[in-house]
């Protein structure tokens, strides 16, 4: 089974410098990742937010015996922005991923549980140039074919890119090694240099946004690839073309070094499509029944508006005014959401002023997403291109095969996908039928043919485009974690918060998860990740066991940020 080798295939994380992957295949021999004497008290336990990251940790806790669960959810739903939204009950397999939608096979703990619950990847997700893509530019078309290098016209930039990642970069008279290098390193665990090597690369580029390292890196005297570019034309061409996975023009004020370790990691190779959504993990993992009872019908519906803590245990207040006491409580919801509606910046009762202040200062990213069912995959019978990269209102378009076996089957195009300031614009254009003709009237001015497919099936505005703003939404206000520079160090702060369980003295029974809390924001191994890590914490503060090679004993912050 493809996901299995993918699974056993680990790459650790460069800020980790620590493997999942052994821990939890240990953990599916031993039958969980921990375990409590037999006659030994067990916490009761409040996790709020059902989305992945709580379901991870729910799961891990029921599996070392604790019984007592409960897990708070304010939306209707369970999975939080791991959402697979449907257009029509009849046709569930045709779906919007309004949130996470690409799956690196570099994603250790993501595809461990995929594994187990049975859940296959398909071919890789339509990223530029693994598919025929169009490229509009200042009024042209460009044609990048399948695999090949792209366009001419950008062909200055990708190579200088190209030449960075295999190459590394002399900063300053010390040489930095090449991100491949690193890679290769991490996959092999010598973890030593990889640890130097990503140091190095922090202590020059920590406080410098993504354009401004470009423009140090390929202005100086010795730029990769050994062509300088130009100044503004090249730095335009880059951020339309992007790394990989569409341009990054919007995020160049982003930290270089988030950027550089989402490369590091191998997250913009191989991302991979799930057939049934992401939404499908949600589902299998709601759906086990442990001790007896699903994880579904341990969840209660309705948001929580204050934690706080009296007589020695936490008390969660829920939907209703109605006050519920446990022992230990995992919050998985946005930093946002931790901030504004669960009021966790309020005091210093859980978390120290470090971690309130990374909570209240990290960056979440506007993002936008608008879906089209078609009524044929029109790009298919007219051999148009599968993606196109634009720098007009469209951004990114991808249009989507989720019935690959049926060539007469319908079809997804996600017709705008945004970030910061190009999703914020389309604040001002709330409905969507106003919306997607705004977006089809501006790829018809360079791509006619392809804007003329771009017709919702039967003509259904309604039911058949589907868009989300995650900066309007009151549950995450923001779609994905992506810190400015000299901010890795809130990263570090949340990511290691758990690590207090192994500190009675600093210890508050409250514990941080979900990819806000990572160093990956926005990606699904984030929230498994720090799902895991929670879960370990819980079960080590309340005097259970652990197996050996747990990430609360085994990994450490190994960095000056």
């Amino acid at each position: 089974m493809l996901n299995d080798t993918i699974a056993r295939n680990s790459l650790p994380s460069i800020d980790l410098l620590y493997d999942y992957g052994p821990f939890l295949r240990l953990s599916e021999s031993e039958g969980g990742i921990g375990s409590f004497a037999q006659n030994s008290r067990r916490p009761r336990v409040g996790i709020v937010g059902a989305g992945i990251s709580g379901l991870v940790a729910a799961t891990e806790l029921l599996r070392a015996g604790i019984t007592d669960i409960v897990l708070f959810e304010a939306r209707d739903r369970m999975g939080g922005r791991a959402w697979s939204q449907i257009f029509d009950p009849r046709e569930p397999h045709l779906i919007a991923e309004m949130g996470a939608m690409r799956f690196p096979s570099s994603a250790t703990c993501l595809f461990h549980y995929l594994n187990k619950l049975r859940i296959d990847t398909a071919a890789s997700f339509p990223d530029p140039g693994i598919v025929d893509t169009e490229v509009h530019y200042r009024g042209a078309r460009h044609l990048w074919r399948a695999g090949e290098s792209p366009p001419p016209l950008f062909r200055r930039v990708h190579q200088g890119w190209q030449a960075l990642m295999s190459d590394g970069y002399a900063h300053e008279g010390i040489q930095l090694p090449a991100p491949a290098k690193i890679t290769t390193l991490l996959r092999s665990h010598r973890f030593d240099q990889a640890r130097d090597a990503w140091q190095a690369w922090l202590d020059s580029f920590r406080d410098v946004s993504f354009y401004s390292a470009l423009v140090t890196i390929f202005t100086g005297p010795q730029p990769p690839g050994r062509v300088p570019w130009k100044r503004p034309e090249d730095f335009e061409l880059f951020g339309s073309l992007g790394i990989g996975s569409g341009g990054f023009l919007p995020v160049y004020q982003a930290a270089f070094t988030e950027i550089l370790r989402l490369v590091i990691n191998g997250y913009e190779d191989d991302q991979r499509l799930i057939m049934g959504g992401i939404s499908l993990l949600v589902k299998r993992l709601a759906e086990q029944e442990l001790n007896g009872v699903s994880l579904r019908q341990r969840v209660r519906y309705g948001h929580v508006s204050r934690i706080y803590k009296q007589g020695g245990q936490i008390l969660v207040t829920c939907a209703g005014g109605q006050v519920v006491p446990f022992d230990r409580v995992i919050v998985t919801t946005s930093n946002r959401a931790m901030e504004l509606a669960h009021r966790l910046t309020a005091d210093g009762t859980f978390l120290t002023n470090e971690v309130l202040r990374a909570v209240r200062e990290t960056h979440l990213t506007g993002s936008s997403k608008l879906f089209m069912l078609t009524e044929n995959k029109f790009w298919l019978k007219k051999g148009s291109p599968t993606t196109i990269l634009s720098d007009g209102l469209a951004r990114g378009v991808y249009c989507l095969d989720y019935q690959p076996d049926d060539p007469d089957g319908k079809g997804v195009v996600l017709l705008s996908y945004t970030w910061e300031d190009d999703a914020n614009k389309m604040l001002s254009i709330l409905d969507k039928k106003e919306r997607c003709q705004r977006l089809v009237d501006d790829l018809a001015t360079i791509s006619p043919d392809f804007a003329r497919q771009l017709v919702p099936a039967n003509g259904d505005y309604e039911r058949h485009v589907l868009q989300h703003d995650w900066l309007m939404d009151p549950y995450s206000v923001g779609a994905f974690k992506l810190n400015y520079p000299g901010e890795d160090i809130y990263s570090e702060r949340l990511f290691f918060q758990f690590a207090t369980a192994k500190r009675p003295e600093e210890d508050t029974g409250l514990y941080l998860a979900g990819c806000g809390c990572s160093f990956t924001g926005g990606w699904v191994e984030g929230a498994v990740q720090t799902g895991l890590n929670a879960a370990c914490a819980v079960i080590r503060s309340s005097g259970g066991q652990l197996l050996s090679g747990n990430p609360i004993d085994s990994m450490i912050s190994a960095y000056r940020y």
